[in-house]
């Protein structure tokens, strides 16, 4: 089993502003992408249920957000949370669209049924006030928020017949995209049929990648086994020093320190069977 580390949600580029962490109640609300402008998958922040009252466009002005309205469309993607809008199929499963280089990259590192892909991005601890949600300063920190298990994948072509309950994906509505491509979950993990193959997490310390008291969110605490010397590759990351000069990564006793990059959103990690096993633990202790 692969582990892919995938870069997903608002960031400086797209979106402009960190997803919060809701530290009354743990939750990691992953914000969107906008939408492409030529793409109207009509799924719009506005649709997107935060809570029972509220909609993922009502919290993000809670938190002075203010660059989009009631008409702007979400890059809902990936698309894990089966509470977020209603569903109106049975067979409804996890999807996670990909195209052009990225996702060449993914097929070049030969992406298959039963590799796990774990989503994380920029998060900003949120707390609640008499007049909403606010962020908090000096918080800012890389989290994992997501998983989904690959347990199909399909090529989207533009003449292509689909399942029904897929069409309102982004993927598969726009299909004027290079290598465009569909990871879709399976009902339940390989592992643990007792768990959806695919979800989103709750806040735990566990599943924040930034070094503590770090104020660059690019740079990483990690178990030791991430190490390059442990036998784990992990793309992007394959060596020690930049071409530059660089330390990218630092071995101590019980912890790895990892100096990430900027660039690529997934980071194929194959190697060491530890890293699977840590995976599984991270989605597993949500469920207990």
């Amino acid at each position: 089993m692969k582990v892919i580390l995938s870069r997903k949600g608002f960031d400086k580029s797209a979106g402009g502003y960190p997803s919060p962490h809701l530290v009354d109640s743990g939750r990691l609300i992953s914000f969107p992408i906008p939408e492409d402008e030529k793409v109207n998958t009509c799924i719009r922040y506005s649709d997107l249920s935060f809570d029972q009252d509220n909609s993922y466009l009502d919290l993000m002005e809670q938190l002075g957000i203010k660059k989009y309205s009631k008409s702007t469309i979400a890059h809902l993607d990936p698309d894990i949370n089966a509470s977020v809008i209603p569903r109106n199929h049975s067979q409804w499963r996890g999807i996670f669209g990909q195209s052009s280089a990225a996702q060449s990259h993914l097929s070049r590192k030969n992406i298959q049924v039963g590799d796990l892909f774990l989503f994380f991005g920029w998060f900003k601890d949120a707390v609640r006030t008499a007049a909403g949600y606010r962020y908090v300063n000096g918080t800012h920190k890389h989290v994992i928020w997501g998983y989904m298990q690959v347990g199909e994948i399909e090529q989207i072509d533009k003449a292509g017949k689909y399942d029904t309950w897929k069409l309102s994906h982004s993927h598969y509505m726009y299909r004027d995209r290079e290598m465009n491509t569909a990871y879709i979950s399976p009902a339940t993990l390989s592992f643990n049929s007792d768990i959806p193959g695919c979800g989103a997490f709750n806040y735990s310390e566990s599943l924040v990648l930034t070094q503590k008291d770090q104020q660059k969110r690019s740079v990483w605490k990690l178990p030791s086994f991430f190490h390059p010397d442990m036998g784990t590759r992990t793309s992007y990351h394959e060596n020690i020093f930049s071409k530059s000069g660089k330390k990218v990564w630092e071995l101590n006793d019980d912890h790895c320190i990892l100096n990430s990059v900027g660039r690529g959103q997934e980071f194929v990690v194959e190697g060491n069977e530890e890293v699977e096993k840590w995976a599984k633990e991270l989605i597993q202790q949500q469920f207990i």
